[in-house]
């Protein structure tokens, strides 16, 4: 299958401040550690890196002083595990490359692709699954800048044959029977898929057929909460993750049952049934909410093993669509001119809803972090995840912004470290190599300027990046945002 890519002269350009793919050794001298799988603070160490592994961590004044490799001064910074966005989108040829270099530029050294592949046959814009494992090892070999793309979702699964489809699609896309889900989850394990994302408009039938066959592949499921059931539901059924902090919310109140009960009513074709509709289910929501009833949904998620990836910049979008300073997001830059009039048709869209819709918007996003608060205090696993490439939500920056949502819903700077670190290890099975700081870890590093545990948002003044064994000093990640806005503007193509 063709990959659809920039021009050559393009991909040069962003790979220009790459280092080769060699990995040479470097030891950080002097740095306070945090590694928040451990939750451990370690002033005045030397870090070395060799082979694209963290060789040593020992105190600065008994490391080897006739060290030869190359040194970086560690004295008065502080050095935390490379960031993961466990919900970004890639698969679109005109934003890929570009995502990967901004991904990097801000310290993101892993993501997981919430749309990892394309429907067959492949129509437009999208990625299939082989083009975005070609760039990965592309990038795991140093060719171009980026991070590790952790794992690959299918395209999204749902009943109904809506949304970016083509309208060619094969019908196993959208099954409507369990015998149809179970033929599909057999295709898309044969497929090599990572995960299967599940959508809202699934029917209940195919629901039970993906899910019963899935688990017979022992391949995960994931992805939104489908319309006919709850989060608790589709927990005990077997999800692994949850996505965004939307329909949870309305499942921790008292609206949940109705609102639930009455898509099911509608789905089977009852007469007289109604769809609610967007301003019932926010006022509703937002007019009974239950934190006893979300306590008990959250340790329900907790027993089950369920995480949590509430993408908080999505709902903070609704509240603040109309905004025109919020509209003006200086990162408007590293994107390309259909990128950012598709931004601005979803922003009017938003902002020109209804009243009753709009003036729901802001306390559903307080809610939404109140839930995501109520699930890490239940010992619910909370991801950090943006919906990269989403409306308002830029490839890197977003985490940063992410990271002080997860703070402002009352985790600590610890904790929400460990949401972009250790936890995206524990789900991957990968903890002892990725999302901390300890000898024979892969070296995925950040060396920061301030300390993020003194405030969440120093985790912006990164002054180099380690990222596979390779350095990024802060004139390499200036070169990389350079050259991703040159691109976009237009200047250096071909």
């Amino acid at each position: 299958m063709k990959m659809l890519s920039l021009s050559a002269l393009a991909l040069m350009a962003l790979a220009a401040h790459n280092p080769a793919a060699a990995q040479d050794a470097v030891r950080i001298e002097g740095v306070t550690v945090i590694d928040p799988a451990t939750r451990a603070v370690m002033a005045g160490q030397s870090v070395t890196v060799d082979d694209g592994l963290i060789a040593a961590i020992e105190p600065s004044a008994e490391a080897d002083a006739a060290y030869d490799g190359r040194r970086i001064d560690g004295q008065g910074r502080y050095l935390i595990p490379g960031l993961m966005d466990m919900h970004v989108h890639t698969n679109v040829s005109f934003v890929a490359e570009t995502s990967f270099a901004l991904f990097l530029a801000h310290g993101v050294t892993g993501v997981r692709d919430m749309a990892g592949d394309c429907w067959e046959p492949q129509s437009g814009p999208f990625l299939c699954r082989e083009d975005l494992l070609r760039y990965d090892a592309q990038i795991r070999a140093g060719e171009i800048p980026g991070p590790d793309l952790l794992r690959l979702s299918s395209a999204f699964v749902q009943s109904n044959p809506t949304g970016h489809l083509p309208p060619d699609h094969d019908p196993l896309y959208t099954p409507a029977t369990a015998e149809e889900g179970r033929a599909l989850v057999d295709y898309l394990h044969a497929r090599g898929v990572d995960l299967i994302k599940l959508y809202h408009a699934i029917s209940s039938a195919a629901l039970d057929g993906v899910m019963q066959r899935a688990g017979e592949l022992d391949l995960e499921v994931s992805g939104h909460i489908p319309f006919v059931v709850s989060a608790g539901e589709a927990s005990r059924l077997g999800m692994r993750t949850i996505e965004h902090a939307t329909d949870i919310v309305t499942d921790c109140s008292g609206f949940g049952e109705t609102y639930r009960a009455r898509i099911r009513a509608v789905l089977a074709g009852e007469a007289e049934a109604e769809w609610p509709d967007d301003a019932e289910r926010l006022s509703q929501t937002v007019a009974t909410f239950d934190p006893d009833r979300c306590q008990e949904l959250m340790a329900e998620l907790a027993e089950n093993g369920t995480y949590f990836v509430p993408t908080h910049g999505t709902r903070e979008m609704d509240m603040r669509a109309g905004e025109p300073g919020y509209r003006a997001h200086p990162a408007r830059i590293y994107l390309l001119e259909p990128h950012l009039q598709e931004w601005e048709r979803d922003l009017d869209r938003t902002a020109g809803a209804p009243e009753e819709v709009r003036s729901h918007y802001g306390d559903f996003y307080r809610l939404g972090l109140q839930v995501t608060a109520m699930a890490h205090a239940a010992g619910v696993p909370v991801m950090l995840g943006t919906d990269a490439n989403d409306t308002m939500i830029v490839p890197g920056i977003s985490v940063h912004e992410e990271l002080e949502r997860l703070v402002e819903a009352g985790l600590s700077p610890m904790d929400a470290l460990r949401a972009a670190t250790h936890t995206p290890a524990r789900y991957l099975g990968r903890e002892d190599r990725l999302g901390t700081i300890r000898v024979g870890a892969e070296a995925d590093l950040l060396l920061l300027a301030d300390d993020p545990l003194v405030e969440i948002g120093h985790t912006r003044g990164i002054e180099t990046v380690i990222s596979n064994g390779r350095v990024y000093d802060r004139a390499a990640l200036d070169g990389l945002l350079a050259d991703v806005e040159r691109r976009v503007s237009g200047r250096g193509q071909e």
